[in-house]
């Protein structure tokens, strides 16, 4: 009996689909096709930033708007209202502590699509906005290029490049930048032409101020605008023995005095000071103290002679085309 009623049931399929199909056109011609979804494009090999640093992508489905910053460590960061339209359901908690400030938050899996297809991402995201003129903030160590380039201004004829090899620290809160050698210790570099001013904590401050012969300008007394906004008190550092980062000469640093310990070792500097005599040979007897977490941001005053920073994730190298100073 089955097999009497099989072309039967054929026939109504076959009928059901030539009905189905408009009768004209090429598509006529296949009655059975289905329509052709195209495949994402390639990604470029390299992504370049200009202006706002903000690219677009969706996460979930729902589109957004990230503010890419080689500041930013972890997983990107998005605004409470985006983590509440892309249905993110929390599976892990995460804070960020800023001195005796702490922003609480939560993280999930993701999908996260730049234009080639959906690929897992973890997504974090706090009561307080990560970033005012974008859906939240990225690192680049989270974009999926092998190599991403800031480029602020225009390049001169007589720019050189310099070349620094390209460092991840951090696990599972990746930053990057690059290590310098300060003693006995390696001092891990992260470029941020977002601030103005370089900018380390107070324990970092009295180690750089030991090796390098460092005090606090007068009258110096500043703020420092962290994550989520949050903001902090800063003293400015000068030290009389520049740390070198290739032609890079760096002299001064706010320092966040009230966060992380009290920079004890750093004193002050006086209008007579024989440190920052260059006449002065300087033989330092100052014994180091504290854990330092050795991080220094290094600010747009610093590289405002630099038109561009390459990070090559794939060839492990950062490159700054800067101008002679």
């Amino acid at each position: 009996m089955a097999a009497r009623s099989f072309p039967r049931i054929a026939l109504v399929l076959t009928a059901v689909a030539l009905i189905a199909v408009p009768a004209s056109g090429p598509v006529a011609q296949e009655t059975g096709a289905l329509p052709v979804t195209p495949a994402p494009a390639a990604l470029p090999d390299e992504l370049v930033l200009r202006g706002d640093n903000i690219i677009a992508l969706t996460i979930n489905g729902v589109p957004v708007r990230l503010e890419v910053s080689a500041e930013a460590f972890g997983p990107p960061v998005v605004n409470p209202d985006v983590a509440a339209r892309a249905l993110l359901v929390a599976e892990n908690r995460r804070g960020w502590r800023f001195g005796p400030v702490v922003v609480e938050g939560q993280s999930a899996p993701a999908l996260a699509d730049f234009g080639a297809g959906p690929v897992p991402l973890t997504v974090a995201w706090a009561p307080r906005a990560a970033s005012a003129k974008a859906d939240g903030v990225i690192g680049v160590h989270s974009l999926p290029y092998a190599r991403v380039t800031f480029a602020y201004h225009e390049a001169t004829s007589a720019e050189t490049l310099q070349r620094f090899a390209l460092q991840r620290a951090g696990g599972s809160n990746t930053r990057l930048g690059t290590v310098v050698v300060v003693g006995k210790k390696k001092l891990m570099m992260i470029f941020v032409p977002e601030r103005s001013e370089n900018l380390i904590t107070a324990p970092t401050a009295n180690f750089i101020a030991t090796h390098q012969e460092g005090g606090f300008e007068p009258d110096s007394g500043g703020i420092a605008v962290m994550d989520f906004g949050v903001e902090r008190p800063t003293r400015m550092m000068r030290i009389a023995e520049p740390i070198m980062l290739g032609d890079l000469a760096l002299t001064r640093f706010a320092v966040r005095v009230e966060d992380y310990g009290e920079p004890r070792r750093v004193g002050e500097i006086a209008a007579d000071d024989p440190r920052f005599d260059p006449s002065t040979i300087l033989v330092s007897r100052r014994k180091g103290r504290g854990k330092p977490d050795l991080l220094t941001r290094i600010g747009r005053e610093q590289i405002a002679h630099c038109s561009s920073i390459t990070y090559d994730l794939a060839g492990g190298e950062i490159r700054l085309s800067c101008a002679a100073r």
